[in-house]
Formats: structure tokens, sequence, C-alpha cells
């Protein structure tokens, strides 16, 4: 089954770069959109993992949605990084997600740019073409910090931006780069060390979320009552965890 996974999240990932951009369409909220290439993938990704694992459900970005339920369940976003897309940015991914019991057990992220593979599985660590990562050991002070903006929610950009700011006051630096899936992979493997986004749905962290864990990290959603909860369009909080502690106390002092 993973080999037959990955290769359908490479085939998903060919689109990105043999299909033309023809179709670019607004959806609701600022700067959100979605294209001929994100509804392709999708379809592809949808007929395929449901002949993958037979009888599972599907959720994915470019769809109406059911809650998710026990049931084995595929999460997708079949091309994460969309404006990136339409600016030949070079930066989006697939991002896939198997969950049982309402979490995820399978996470697998295909950055077909730069043909980067990042897989995990619950109990049984993280890799990146085939080597295991881990987060990084760098403590708080030194910390690279990945920043999410939530751009499709002008109610969170002055927080979203005060809490960049203060991230940046305390740590090395921030980096935007404009795919959640990617943000939680570089987390997982050493490039980043801390994440944050102040609203992502599921298929903007399912997979991801799993890949930091697996790989030794931190994933809180500090805005929700208990733990991880993958119904959940919510903030999203990751770090290595020499970070965790300090990021989860900057965040609180500036999102209520």
């Amino acid at each position: 089954m993973q080999d037959r996974l990955i290769q359908i999240a490479q085939e998903a990932g060919a689109f990105f770069r043999q299909d033309e951009l023809t179709n670019v369409v607004s959806k609701e909220g600022h700067a959100n959109y979605v294209t001929n290439i994100d509804c392709k993938a999708q379809a592809y990704l949808e007929e395929k993992l449901s002949v993958l694992l037979p009888g599972s459900a599907f959720i994915g970005e470019e769809k109406e949605n059911h809650a998710l339920t026990d049931a084995p369940t595929w999460i997708v976003d079949p091309l994460d990084g969309t404006t990136n897309m339409i600016h030949d940015y070079r930066l989006s991914a697939v991002s896939i997600a198997l969950c049982r019991d309402k979490k995820p057990i399978i996470g697998i992220i295909w950055q077909p740019f730069t043909r980067e593979l990042f897989y995990a599985e619950a109990g049984r660590g993280a890799f990146l073409n085939g080597h295991p990562i881990h987060v990084s050991q760098i403590p708080f002070r030194n910390a690279l910090v990945a920043v999410g903006t939530a751009p499709y929610y002008e109610e969170l950009e002055e927080t979203s931006m005060k809490l960049a700011g203060n991230f940046l006051h305390k740590c090395a630096d921030i980096r935007r780069s404009g795919s959640a899936a990617m943000d939680l992979a570089y987390l997982a493997c050493g490039r980043h060390d801390i994440f944050f986004e102040l609203r992502l749905k599921p298929w903007d962290y399912a997979a991801g979320s799993l890949i930091v864990q697996e790989a030794g990290g931190k994933v809180l959603m500090p805005l929700a009552d208990g733990g991880m909860d993958y119904d959940l369009s919510t903030a999203i909080l990751a770090a290595n965890p020499l970070c965790i502690s300090e990021a989860l106390a900057i965040f609180h002092r500036n999102v209520s």
C-alpha cells in the first residue's frame, strides 16, 4: 500500500508540471483561488484512493464534505499552495492523510518541483525520500519561524502580523512560504523550528501534523479545547520540543 500511495501522490503532482494553468476562480474569502489543476488533481486522487482502499471515505478541499467519522478516511489537499502555483512560485504540494478513528495513521506530502517526498506512519517514524528525519534541536532564541498569515480571513490579518512580529523580535527570523503542508514538512526535517497559522482546514494540516509528530515534534491546537481534533478549522502551532513552551506562551500573549 505504501508504494502505491506514493505513486498516486506523485502522479497527482505531475499535473502541477504538465498541465497548463487555464482557469483560475475566486472562492469565498480574500485571495482564495481554485484552478483547473486543483480540480483535476483532486478528481484523480479521489478515484485512485477509493480503489486503493475500498469503502474508505474522502474529504478534499475542492468539494462539500461530511464530518470526519471513525471510518477509514482520506483527508486530501490536491494542491496546497494554489497562489504559489498561479505565480509560478514552485512551492506547492500534494498532501494526503489517511485517518482511522478520527486520527491520521499515514501522512504523505509530495513536492513535485523539488521531488521531495515526506512520509510518516503512526508509530513508525517520519522519512524524507526514504531517509529518517527528525525535528531540530535549535533553542527558541535561535529559531527560524514559519509564519502562516491566514490570508483568506481578513479579520485575522492584524493578529497574524502582530504575532509574527513578536516571534521576529524573540527568535532568529521568520519565513512565509504560502504552503502550510510544506511548512510542517520543513519543520519535521529541521529546516524550520516553529510554525503557526491562525486558521487552517484539516486538509492543510492532517498529513503534516502526523509527519511532525513522528519526527519528534509537537503539534497543538491552542484555540481548541482538548487535544488534536482533525475535524476542526482552527489555529495550528507546531515546534520542536525545545521551542514549544515559549512559542505557546507568545501565542497566548497575543491571541485571545
